[in-house]
């Protein structure tokens, strides 16, 4: 090869290696605005995804929030109903026991009088039997008044 066409390559060598480097450096920037780009972008669609599923999420508690309540008040009457009526079905069950303690007693003091009746009776009997068994005469039996 001759000089000249040495000195030409080497000249385009250099030459293409100056663009090489000029296009690198252009693309590597263009690549840094890019990404920069992107990434702001990334950003504000995050942002507006995180904002619209804040929004959504409010909405959603709001409106649990409220069923909550409304299933809270409905308890709250229910549970009063069931309260009344085990109120009014205690209350009988108090009434009937009244009742049945009374009748008891009524009947435990007329099996008193019986039993003090009977008694009485069997006090004097033992009294006869013995004034039989001793050979004397029975006493009277006193009038009842």
């Amino acid at each position: 090869m001759d000089l000249e066409m040495r000195e030409a390559l080497d000249q385009l060598g250099t030459n293409l290696r100056g663009e090489v480097r000029s296009v690198d450096a252009g693309l590597r920037d263009a690549l840094s605005q890019v990404v920069v780009d992107l990434r702001g972008e990334t950003r504000e669609a995050l942002d507006r995804f995180a904002s619209d599923l804040r929004g959504e999420i409010q909405t959603s508690a709001a409106s649990l929030l409220q069923q909550m309540r409304e299933m809270e008040s409905g308890m709250r009457r229910h549970f009063d109903v069931v309260g009344e009526s085990l109120r009014s079905d205690i209350r009988a069950i108090a009434e009937g026991m009244v009742a049945s303690r009374e009748q008891t007693d009524r009947r435990i003091d007329e099996q008193a009088g019986r039993s003090g009746g009977l008694e009485g009776r069997v006090v004097r009997l033992e009294v006869r039997v013995t004034d039989l068994e001793d050979g004397r005469k029975p006493r009277r039996p006193r009038r009842r008044r």
